[in-house]
Formats: structure tokens, sequence, C-alpha cells
């Protein structure tokens, strides 16, 4: 008896957790337009060690986008 009542609440929670999580509302993706400007903060090579002369490059980049309905973003990348 105990088995039927578990698995009758576990059927209802089941079903409870679906309805709630199956309604959940979709969000939907914008296209936005933007120009951006950017430019070079730091930037170094490092010696790699493997074979003579190769090195790596390491650029750090500031940048801020302009978008199309007039909100600003900024980004170090």
């Amino acid at each position: 008896m105990a088995t039927k009542k578990s698995l009758r609440v576990l059927v209802g929670i089941c079903v409870i957790s679906a309805c709630v999580l199956g309604a959940a509302m979709q969000a939907g993706a914008e296209t936005l337009n933007y120009k951006f400007y950017t430019w070079s903060i730091k930037g170094e090579r490092v010696p790699v060690g493997d074979v003579e002369g190769h090195t790596v490059g390491l650029v750090m980049r500031g940048a801020f986008y302009v978008f199309e309905n007039g909100e600003v973003a900024t980004t170090n990348h």
C-alpha cells in the first residue's frame, strides 16, 4: 500500500514540475546593428623555447560599441 501512495506522490510531483517548467517564457533573439572602435592597450612578444626564433604575441585591446538604438558598450579583450 505504501508503494502505491509513494508512486502517486512521485507522479504528482513530476506532473506539477512539468507544468511549472514547461510554461517558461521563451526569450527571443534580437539583432542589433553597431559600429565599433578599437585600440591597442598593450602588446608584447614572449619567446617559446621549442625552436629558435619562435615567439607568441600577446595583445590587450580596448573597444567600445555604439548600437543603432543609442546604447553604448565597452570591452577589454
